[in-house]
């Protein structure tokens, strides 16, 4: 039976700004966490009234489309509060990693209005656009106008998939699937009014929206926004600011286990747990993580166009998991004929429900639907005995052997299970009797040698033969994306014009330590 959230729950953001700038005035709702600068929730309903007013004057009606290109701050996320408000469609584009596509992406958007923060200047010309402090300085003076009543069909976001060489995907998020992702983020991670949430994402990612911002806002929390992470003053803000979750993503994991220096004595000192998302998570580093600092991850499974698809929960986790489907996603494990899978089979990940964008906005500015439609999520996993989903890889990465599906993730766990492996990508070559074969790049922990023999020995001990790596290259570093997945096509790429190149396997190029 499909899982449908009751909508008489749902309510405007107009709403819920009142609700708390009534029951808690003077709580904060925002600050930043570079200058300790703060909004109390009767602050931000004050600035939103304002920003509507300003808006209004503009010419600006709900439905019409704001584009903002900055760097977090303060003075964006009240922008982004008062947008979502007055029902004006916060369109945003991450500036550092799609520069190259801002002139095609603004002309899909076709904005009424152009906002730029600073650093920005280059990327749209100064003829149209408005500067976010001036914008913000001007709401802040403004006599207040009356926010609406903005209902679940109202377009809240735009924002864009992280591009590459290829035009990113745009995707329509509307106020009715952000408040029912909000739901889900709620739900999983025991949230309420107490909560702090530290949150250093650009805000110009959906993902950001769905685990901090909109949840936060249902739940009368308060959101630290820090520009970007620094490892440098990760604890320090920890200390000042007493966040109760930090958010966290496999590169940041990753970072703060690099190197040999001990953890700071107070450390996650009143932190409940730390998210781990965007990115798999190697069990061998989650453990680690864990062992090192003395605080809980909690790993999940989410799309910018279909919210969190599944997520383990506070008191209720599966190291190794994503955790189970998300609320209102409809989950189903598909296999190759198209058919449910059984528990432990392996299969297409397929979602449908609340939590879904409305559409994908292409370019030429097609809207194609999404909500309403079942799809493919492109990722390949199972659900085991007691309904946890463990994600394998990508669909295309699959590597097949022989005609054996095998999956690189498991492979990367295997590597990553040697104590001075930091991380492992496994990729699938052409191989001219097999189809394929194992390819797998590997980076040292910081401090720590490795030999090729010595991992290959690794492998055969945990893998059986048709696994393991033919070749296995050793690397600085993985190349990654925005997201901070690790970049297989590039790999694959890597090792084809190695190929070429020297007529020989890259591994062979590699010496044996480094």
């Amino acid at each position: 039976m499909e899982q449908v959230p009751d909508r008489t729950r749902f309510r405007p953001v107009s709403t819920l700004l009142r609700r708390h700038a009534e029951a808690d005035p003077d709580k904060v709702f925002l600050q930043s966490a570079e200058d300790g600068r703060a909004l109390t929730h009767a602050e931000t309903l004050a600035l939103c009234e304002g920003f509507a007013g300003v808006f209004a004057a503009r010419g600006l009606a709900p439905g019409d489309r704001l584009l903002v290109l900055s760097e977090n701050g303060l003075e964006q996320m009240a922008l982004f509060m008062a947008c979502l408000a007055t029902g004006v469609t916060y369109c945003t584009i991450n500036v550092e990693v799609n520069a190259q596509h801002v002139a095609e992406m603004t002309r899909r958007l076709d904005p009424r209005l152009v906002v730029r923060g600073e650093g920005a200047e280059t990327l749209h010309p100064a003829g149209g656009a408005v500067a976010l402090g001036s914008l913000y300085d001007e709401a802040a003076s403004h006599p207040p106008a009356a926010l609406p009543e903005i209902g679940e069909d109202g377009v809240a976001v735009i924002g864009f998939t992280s591009g590459t060489s290829a035009a990113p995907k745009g995707m329509i998020h509307n106020h009715g699937n952000y408040f029912w992702i909000a739901d889900q983020t709620i739900d999983m991670w025991k949230l309420g009014p107490g909560d702090r949430v530290l949150e250093y994402r650009s805000i110009s990612w959906p993902s950001t929206h769905m685990l901090t911002v909109m949840p936060m806002l249902v739940a009368g929390g308060t959101i630290i926004l820090a520009r970007r992470f620094s490892r440098g003053r990760f604890f320090d803000w920890i200390a000042d600011f007493r966040p109760t979750v930090t958010i966290g993503v496999p590169t940041v994991v990753n970072m703060l286990l690099d190197g040999d220096a001990p953890p700071p004595r107070a450390g996650f000192a009143g932190v409940r747990f730390m998210s781990s998302s965007t990115a798999p998570l190697m069990v061998s580093a989650h453990r680690r993580f864990e062992a090192t600092y003395g605080i809980e991850l909690m790993q999940l499974y989410g799309m910018s166009e279909g919210g969190v698809v599944a997520g383990n929960h506070v008191g209720t986790r599966r190291i190794g998991s994503v955790g189970r489907p998300g609320l209102y996603q409809n989950l189903r494990i598909l296999d190759a004929d198209g058919a449910p899978a059984k528990a432990g089979e392996a299969g297409e990940i397929e979602i449908g429900g609340a939590q879904n964008a409305s559409a994908y906005l292409l370019e030429g500015g097609e809207e194609v639907p999404i909500r309403g439609t079942r799809f493919k999520t492109g990722d390949v996993g199972y659900l085991d005995e007691d309904g946890f989903l463990h994600v394998t890889g990508r669909a295309k990465d699959l590597i097949i052997r022989g005609g054996v599906n095998i999956a690189p993730l498991e492979i990367d766990n295997a590597l990553a299970r040697h104590e001075d492996v930091a991380e492992a990508a496994t990729v699938g070559v052409p191989d001219p009797i097999y189809g394929e074969a194992v390819v797998s790049y590997v980076v040292a922990r910081v401090g720590a040698r490795l030999a090729r023999e010595e991992l290959a020995h690794h492998c055969a001990a945990l893998l059986p033969e048709f696994k393991r790596p033919r070749e296995i290259v050793l690397r600085d570093a993985l190349p990654k994306n925005a997201s901070g997945k690790i970049d297989r096509t590039a790999l694959r790429a890597e090792w084809e014009a190695s190929k070429v190149g020297s007529g020989r396997a890259a591994g062979g190029r590699c010496g044996d330590a480094r």
